[in-house]
């Protein structure tokens, strides 16, 4: 039964939507690009209050409106926080690269809100149709910003492969989604929880089929092998800042309505074995892939491409040990690791963006000896870099103790093997690229400025590592209640 309090519930999405729509107006009548990105980094404070709010305010259950299809739990606030963060700093630092090769900073600014209103929905919905909407709010905005750069080849094919594909992933899903409620007879998650928790006798090979076509389509979404073959050539493509936005944010919703879906259907049932062993594989081909062939890369954002799709990987490898055995620990672990991978990420961008803005360049070769030109963004670029590669003392490296950790008490060990490994190989590429920015000649002399939206981007994410690795048992304080909410879900009703 609908309320108008449920309107509540809704708040953040509700004035996270308006502020988008607020841009776009203010764009028409202010030409001004500080106007306009001023507008939509401060705007941020009314969705991020009501997300507050509510966390504030809930209770140990999860709140439902909208006839089950929204969810508030301490999962999806987890999300929404995330989510919130990665549109601040992309806000920042996309200042000043919008102004030189975008040219529209409206529809920028407006497209990023709306797809991140998209993301807050995924982690917040309760019913599969909701959740393919949801997806389609995210993606459709994410479409438009490859091709933002007119009258760039690259940029315009990126936009047109990116739609292609998107569409065949989101075709896949829905066949997926189709199966489910074929095989049940309802679009509810806790509709479909309790008929596979009732026996559910309609063959366990169609459950697996509908399951797989969830993968494939999920797994466009999170760069998951071999739905990855997207990566490479749209981040190269697109304007830096969106790409830096499809490898945070794109994945983090992925993964936020991956484990909501499949946490529901009980895969450490007996049953459901063959699918365990599925996501294994999928996490080791993607691990594996992503390392190797980002280590021969020569193009900085096809290498920070392939490093995305390896870290995708390192979270389906906690993700599997909570499916596989119904405990939370790898889940609260895998959350743990999305949200320093997210700092970590816009981080590490916001430094290429800034060296690519003042070079001019994407390759490696540009790169070369930007130690003694800009000191200050080459310090911040290889700290986030070395806290991708799992080095202390940034928060990468605890993500990677608690994630292999909590996936080796649960009984991943090959699994976690494989991922030690994979970090080893990830050191060759990382240390790469600060070795041509620290210790190689420069192209040219002089110093190169440091604008304030960028120099600030990459300093909040660099003291926000080092923060993190100090309280890391106050963020697994947060994190463990999230993974723990959603078995609380399943038993609300």
């Amino acid at each position: 039964m609908f309320r108008v309090s449920d309107l509540f519930l809704l708040a953040p999405e509700l004035s996270l939507t308006l502020l988008g729509l607020t841009v776009m107006m203010v764009s028409l009548f202010v030409k001004q690009r500080a106007v306009i990105a001023g507008v939509a980094l401060v705007g941020l404070i009314v969705p991020t209050a009501f997300t507050i709010a509510l966390a504030l305010t809930a209770p140990a259950t999860p709140r439902t409106a909208f006839f089950g299809m929204l969810v508030v739990d301490q999962y999806a606030l987890f999300f929404k926080v995330i989510f919130l963060l990665i549109a601040a700093i992309m806000i920042l630092a996309s200042y000043d690269y919008v102004g030189k090769y975008v040219k529209a900073d409206g529809e920028f600014y407006s497209l990023l809100l709306l797809s991140t209103t998209g993301m807050m929905l995924m982690a917040s919905t309760g019913e599969l149709i909701t959740i393919y909407i949801s997806l389609e709010l995210t993606s459709f905005p994410l479409y438009v910003m490859a091709g933002l750069i007119r009258g760039d080849k690259k940029s315009s094919e990126a936009a047109v492969k990116y739609v292609l594909l998107g569409a065949m992933s989101s075709a896949i899903l829905l066949y997926g989604f189709a199966l489910l409620y074929g095989l049940t007879g309802t679009t509810d998650l806790q509709g479909i929880a309790r008929a596979f928790q009732q026996g559910f006798q309609g063959g366990n090979l169609m459950v697996l089929m509908a399951d797989l076509l969830v993968i494939a389509g999920f797994g466009f979404k999170i760069s998951a092998v071999p739905f990855h073959m997207w990566a490479p050539d749209i981040y190269e493509g697109s304007p830096t800042p969106a790409t830096a936005f499809f490898s945070v944010g794109s994945k983090a919703a992925g993964f936020a309505a991956l484990i909501r879906i499949f946490t529901y259907s009980g895969l450490s049932r007996p049953e459901h074995g063959n699918l365990i062993l599925i996501l294994s594989i999928v996490a080791v081909l993607t691990m594996t892939l992503g390392n190797v062939v980002a280590a021969v890369q020569s193009n900085v954002k096809r290498m920070m491409a392939y490093s995305s799709i390896a870290q995708a990987g390192y979270i389906l490898v906690g993700v599997i040990g909570s499916l596989d055995t119904g405990k939370p620990d790898g889940t609260s672990a895998a959350l743990f690791f999305i949200l320093v991978y997210v700092i970590t990420n816009l981080g590490a961008f916001s430094g290429v963006i800034a060296l690519a803005n003042l070079t001019g360049g994407e390759r490696f070769d540009d790169f070369k000896g930007l130690w003694k030109r800009a000191p200050l963004l080459s310090a911040g670029t290889a700290f986030c870099l070395l806290s991708l590669a799992g080095i202390p003392p940034a928060a990468g490296f605890f993500s990677k103790v608690v994630l292999f950790t909590a996936s080796w008490g649960l009984g991943q060990q090959w699994l976690v093997i494989i991922a030690l490994l994979n970090s080893i190989i990830s050191l060759v590429y990382y240390g790469r690229l600060i070795k041509v920015m620290f210790f190689d000649a420069p192209a040219k002399e002089g110093r190169l400025a440091t604008s304030l939206s960028l120099g600030t981007s990459i300093t909040l994410a660099s003291a926000a590592l080092l923060v993190l690795f100090i309280i890391v048992p106050v963020i697994l304080s947060l994190a463990d209640p999230a993974a723990s909410s959603l078995l609380a879900f399943l038993g609300s009703r």
